[in-house]
């Protein structure tokens, strides 16, 4: 009875057996998690999670800038392995804004910073801040990124120290040299002769400030004021021991407002619109006695 019984169960085991192997066998497979790189910022708050999709364990704050590591794909989701400060872990791609760095292009160009401005170990505002710009500050330009689509250049300060910035708040600036002077001279002597033409700012006829207002604009690239009080009052004063080449001696007929402005060309001598025309003339005797002060634009 025994034997005709274990028979029985062996034969039905075998029968299961070979039933079960008539049908595929099923398998869970793991989502494919490869390498990723690149710098985001987090455009909302988002979740993060200890795998993706899995355990809560923080938040990424909006405007938060991340490093990605990895990436995965849930339930047809795109999911990034993500680092920033001392955290790691997964969030969804949603909502993350990706910053793209063009490389460093050489450049040599001078900039001065038209406000105060903050200066970053590298290009972009997701970088490290490391000092501020002063306003007026000279900055040399050694090299240029885009940061999406925006400008930043690498710059030294007049102070010696090196950071990036954006092009937001800076104009160019034309460095002067020593031989600055000279040029503006040099260049107010092609128009000797000009007739005095009053309210004149071209070669057709100068008055005193327009004469001075076109050289000027001519060789530093700058507008000064129109009138030769508002040229005083907007100059940077110096003293008569001071002054060089190119720059302004302001005079006044009556011992009040500024009534007339010229150039020092040196060896002390005047190049202005005067009289009837653009002439040189001695600062010694009539002129040296209507001088109210001295400025320069260099």
């Amino acid at each position: 009875m025994k034997k005709k019984l274990l028979s029985i169960v062996t034969a039905s085991v075998i029968t299961l057996s070979s039933g079960l192997a008539s049908y595929p066998t099923i398998q869970a497979s793991a989502a494919t998690v490869s390498a990723a790189s690149g710098t985001y910022k987090a455009t909302t708050a988002k979740t993060l999670y200890k795998t993706a999709n899995k355990t809560k364990v923080g938040i990424v704050p909006r405007k938060t800038i991340v490093k990605v590591y990895k990436k995965t794909k849930v339930n047809g989701k795109t999911w990034y392995k993500v680092k920033f400060g001392s955290k790691l872990g997964w969030v969804q791609s949603k909502n993350l804004s990706r910053i793209i760095v063009s490389s460093a292009t050489k450049v040599s160009k001078t900039y001065k910073a038209t406000t105060k401005k903050t200066m970053y170990a590298g290009a972009g505002s997701h970088q490290k801040k490391i000092g501020y710009i002063k306003k007026n500050t000279v900055l040399n330009a050694k090299y240029m990124r885009t940061v999406n689509g925006k400008r930043w250049y690498k710059v030294k300060t007049s102070t010696g120290a090196y950071g990036w910035t954006s092009n937001i708040n800076i104009k160019k600036y034309v460095v002067q040299t020593s031989n600055t002077g000279s040029k503006l001279i040099s260049t107010g002597a092609k128009y000797l002769g000009v007739p005095y033409v009053w309210g004149g700012t071209t070669p057709s006829g100068f008055d005193c400030s327009g004469f001075v207002g076109y050289v000027h604009k001519k060789v530093l690239g700058k507008t000064l004021p129109r009138t030769s009080g508002e040229q005083y009052n907007k100059s940077k004063k110096i003293s008569k021991s001071q002054l060089k080449k190119g720059d302004l001696i302001f005079f006044s007929a009556s011992g009040g407002r500024i009534t007339h402005v010229a150039m020092y060309a040196g060896n002390g001598k005047l190049l202005h619109a005067a009289g009837n025309q653009v002439q040189y003339q001695s600062l010694a005797g009539y002129w040296d006695k209507l001088v109210v002060g001295y400025g320069t634009y260099q």
